[in-house]
Formats: structure tokens, C-alpha cells, sequence
């Protein structure tokens, strides 16, 4: 027994540590030196055991693959089948819903196999990317409710991913804004009268102890820098006071965003 305890002492413990166990061996009764082996297999199973640190894709997607149980490794065909699969419901807009056969559902997959699979990765963050971007998208036609929808949905995947503050502070700060919005027709455009540009004019005196901007959409940009010029004459050689982005687009509208002055 002794002869046995000294050799497994000797296999995992450093030279000072051998000194140590040979002179407890010499002094500690058979009912003590029981309890250090069983306590010294303790400690070489725990340090086996340890884990390696997650991957730099912190988010909620890898708290859900810890959670979940691994799947064997795939091979490199199913692996490129899969990956295959992944970019043809991105390219769907399939990204999370139905669950079923989306993008996200088989990243997961994949991810749960081969958990550092640079392409899954990948894919996972270009949902993200690609649910912003429709959040903006549903932001510029004003539909503020699918905005913040895209947005959550991007959120729920990767909850820390750089755009989705700035986009979030955009969203509600356009939701909050005084709007008022003029649409003018191509007839109008083509025969402007005194009519058209006194309600343009009208439109551009903005509320007091408020910051405003337009945002114009015209057939080209010659319109648009017309609209600008009745929304904004220019008196006595000043600048115009609201700044305006103008874009090539129809129906032909003039958006007037106001925003109050920080106190």
C-alpha cells in the first residue's frame, strides 16, 4: 500500500512536494494517508476538468450553445452543405423566423459542432448586421413600431454589437421629433405657382426654441434644390438656417423634423 501511494504521489506532484509526501508517509497513519490520496485525485480530476474560455462572440448566442448539448463534429461536406444552406436563407431574408430551415438555425447547428467555426461566426454577425439594416430601412419610411422590431431581433442574437446603440438613440430620436411632412404633385412641380411656394414658405418657418431639418425627395436634383431655395430664401446674402438632405425619389415629399433645443 505504501509502495503504491508513494508512486502516484511521486507521478503528479512537483520535486518539493515529493520530499513532503515521502515524510508524511513515514509519520501520517494508513487511515490519513487514505484521505490525502483520495483528496490528491480530487485535485489532478479538477484541473483536468477545467474549461477553456468562450470565444470573442460574448453574446447571447454563445450563452444559448453553452447551453445546449454538442453535436459531433460534422464533416467537411455536411459542413459545406450546411454553410450552403445558411447563405441561401440569408439571401431569403430567413434570418430567425420561422425557426425551421433559417440562417440562424443552422449557424447554431453548425456552432454547436465545430464551436469556433469561423464562417458560422461570421454568418451570425452578418444577421445581426442585416436586421439593422432593415431597422434603418423601416426608419426611413417612418414605420418607427418594424424598426424597433428588426432591431430587437438583432439585439436577442448579439445584444453587445457596436451599431445597435446608435441605431436604438436614431430611432427614438426621430419617433420623438415634431413632423410635418408636404406632398407635392409632378403637376404641381411642372407649373409652380404662388400657391406651391407660399405653402413651402409656410413650411420652412420653423418653431421657435426648436432645431429643424428637411428631408427632401424629388424626381432630380434640380427640383429638390428649388424646393430647398422656397423653403429656405436666402435674404440679403445669409445662409439658409435649416440644413436639408435631398434624395432622388418619388412621390415628390418635403419632411420637416424639429427637434427642441437643449435646455
Amino acid at each position: 500500500m505504501h509502495a503504491y501511494a508513494t508512486l502516484v504521489i511521486n507521478h503528479h506532484l512537483s520535486v518539493g512536494s515529493d520530499v513532503i509526501s515521502r515524510i508524511v508517509l513515514s509519520i501520517v497513519p494508513k487511515a490519513y494517508l487514505c484521505l490525502s490520496i483520495i483528496l490528491l485525485f480530487t485535485l489532478i480530476l479538477s484541473a483536468c476538468q477545467t474549461q477553456p474560455e468562450p470565444s470573442a462572440m460574448g453574446s447571447a448566442v454563445t450563452t444559448e450553445l453553452n447551453k445546449a448539448k454538442p453535436l459531433p463534429e460534422l464533416s467537411e461536406r455536411a459542413l459545406l452543405d450546411l454553410l450552403d444552406q445558411a447563405d441561401a436563407a440569408v439571401k431569403r431574408d430567413h434570418l430567425t423566423y420561422p425557426q425551421q430551415g433559417s440562417a440562424f438555425e443552422i449557424y447554431q447547428q453548425i456552432l454547436r459542432s465545430i464551436p469556433t467555426q469561423e464562417d458560422a461566426l461570421r454568418g451570425m454577425e452578418n444577421i445581426v448586421e442585416r436586421y439593422i439594416a432593415l431597422a434603418m430601412q423601416a426608419l426611413d419610411r417612418r414605420r418607427f413600431a418594424s424598426a424597433r422590431s428588426m432591431l430587437a431581433r438583432a439585439r436577442l442574437i448579439d445584444p453587445k454589437h457596436p451599431s445597435i446603440g446608435p441605431t436604438a438613440q436614431q430611432i427614438n430620436l426621430l419617433s420623438a421629433a415634431d413632423r410635418e411632412t408636404l406632398v407635392i404633385t409632378q403637376a404641381q412641380l411642372n407649373n409652380p405657382d404662388q400657391k406651391l411656394s407660399d405653402a413651402l414658405s409656410a413650411l420652412g418657418q420653423t418653431p421657435a426654441q426648436h432645431r429643424c431639418r428637411f428631408n427632401i425627395a424629388a424626381k432630380n436634383d434640380a427640383q429638390g434644390r428649388w424646393i430647398y431655395q422656397q423653403l429656405n430664401p436666402i435674404k440679403n446674402g445669409a445662409k439658409p438656417r435649416n440644413p436639408a438632405q435631398i434624395v432622388i425619389r418619388l412621390p415628390t415629399t418635403v419632411e420637416r423634423l424639429c427637434f427642441p433645443n437643449p435646455t
